[in-house]
């Protein structure tokens, strides 16, 4: 494949968000080292109001109808990009307010907290525009770089971090071994890397191309964190500081499930009958297991790591799907995460900053002690179980009704017996909050930050149930790129 590189003006402004996040990371550094009696807390605001510049910026490419290609269609910048760049720089400035708190009470308050938050959300924008196999592998290392010392970021207070930080990598790097090998057998196999060229030329089904495929699916499958490559996943979010899993919980999975997508329907959408009963699969595995497994979990970074994994299983439904519908519902369904799942770890790192505890029996009488985030978890708990009028429920009937129109009628009802299974151990906390007598009857102060955190999630959750319609005609404008290839 001949390489040129020509880039012009028009061409930056593609790559406007990862420019102006670049300028960002150097500024902080050059701030921190060279200006050390400048406070932490001030290069925290710098950086989430530069976060929130590069938010306004997607928003107008989006609304501008900004789009292209470059280096030679290695990169990409379309609606469906841009669908995850939003969600991605949304995730790390709810995740970067949520730190405030956080980092005052141990030794994290340095500048390099932030610049590592920074550099892990860049990797995660280039993964959405990743339109070859050669780019999607080296922008889901960058990203994973910078979770390897954030998940170990406590190691000089919690040995429980350094063994995360430790079985991330370790795992981490088995895995991208085994994506490299997939790589190299696929192109061994077709002759090119590119996405748009493996899907014009119609590669046969030959044994190489299948094993490569399953390679890639390891890595990627490991990335969303879907049984059976859920391993990592619990001890990961126990021990790595709270933000940290919080991030891990929705940021780098929505990446993922960008190159997901673009690999199953626009690459290798013609061969749907052969990879949908793996899609089925890992879908049926990942509600089950996670919800099951949840049951018996007594921490809730650990309950709420389960329950990940469930969900997972829930968006593979309309991965499973393989059709337009399907892909709309996985992009609204990861909408309808974001805010109940990040809404409910900040619930948590409140609860964490003023007992030091995660355990879900210490959450006994949290309704008398602070009827605020009561009622705030209440509403994330009942969202991801899927509770009507909320924002989980409709992504939820959204990607059942995808996976029905094709007919995988015995895949819904494996979902639906899940959903009732998850309103067990959700409803246990509900339980402890409101039912169960507090042991400590301190009342619970919330800072600004962490209020602005909750507020925001709860409007989403309540919003996007409430009022499905925008965000749908939004997930469904994303994905219009798959239209004429898997039909409506």
């Amino acid at each position: 494949m001949e390489f040129t590189l020509t880039i012009s003006a028009a061409d930056l402004l593609l790559m406007l968000p990862e420019l102006l996040l670049t300028g960002l990371v150097c500024l902080i550094l050059v701030l921190d080292f060279s200006f050390p009696k400048i406070g932490k807390g001030v290069l925290a605001w710098l950086t989430v109001a530069g976060f929130v510049g590069i938010l306004a910026s997607l928003v107008w490419m989006f609304a501008a109808g900004v789009h292209g290609t470059l280096f030679n269609n290695m990169f990409v910048l379309d609606a469906f990009a841009m669908f995850f760049k939003i969600v991605v720089v949304v995730a790390t400035l709810l995740v970067l307010l949520a730190s405030l708190d956080y980092i005052k009470r141990i030794y994290l308050f340095r500048g390099e907290y932030y610049v590592m938050v920074m550099l892990a959300s860049l990797g995660m924008l280039f993964m959405a525009s990743a339109n070859d196999l050669l780019s999607m592998f080296i922008t889901i290392e960058f990203a994973t770089f910078g979770f390897y010392i954030l998940v170990a970021y406590l190691r000089e207070d919690d040995l429980r971090s350094s063994e995360a930080g430790l079985k991330f990598f370790v795992l981490s790097v088995f895995t991208a071994a085994i994506m490299v090998f997939g790589i190299s057998l696929i192109y061994g196999e077709t002759g090119t890397i590119v996405f748009p060229e493996l899907a014009a030329s119609r590669p046969v089904l030959t044994g190489g191309l299948v094993i490569g495929f399953l390679c890639v699916l390891v890595g990627l499958g490991f990335k969303i964190g879907a049984a059976p490559f859920h391993n990592w996943i619990p001890d990961i979010y126990q021990g790595a500081p709270t933000p940290i899993t919080a991030y891990l919980s929705i940021a780098p999975k929505a990446a993922a499930f960008a190159i997901v997508l673009r690999i199953f329907f626009s690459t290798f959408g013609e061969f749907k009958p052969e990879w949908v009963w793996l899609v089925i699969g890992m879908a049926a595995l990942s509600m089950t297991y996670g919800n099951i497994v949840a049951i018996a979990q007594t921490d809730i970074k650990r309950l709420l790591a389960y329950s990940g994994i469930a969900q997972i299983g829930n968006i593979l439904i309309g991965l499973a799907a393989g059709t337009k519908m399907g892909s709309d519902s996985v992009l609204f369904y990861l909408l309808t995460y974001l805010v109940a799942n990040l809404g409910a770890f900040a619930i948590v790192i409140i609860f964490s900053n003023l007992t030091g505890s995660d355990r879900i029996e210490d959450y006994r009488g949290l309704g008398r002690r602070s009827p605020l985030l009561a009622a705030a978890m209440l509403v994330f708990l009942l969202s991801l179980a899927g509770v009507p009028p909320l924002a989980g429920f409709i992504g939820k009937i959204y990607v059942f009704a995808a996976a029905m129109r094709e007919g995988l009628v015995a895949l819904v009802i494996i979902g639906l017996i899940n959903i009732v299974i998850s309103m067990y151990y959700y409803l246990v906390i509900v339980k402890k909050i409101y039912i169960s007598e507090p042991t400590d009857r301190r009342p619970i102060p919330v800072s600004g930050p962490m209020k602005a955190v909750v507020f925001a999630t709860v409007a989403g959750t309540v919003v996007i149930g409430v009022y499905p319609k925008p965000f749908i005609e939004w997930a469904v404008a994303s994905t219009s790129l798959f239209s004429h290839l898997i039909g409506p």
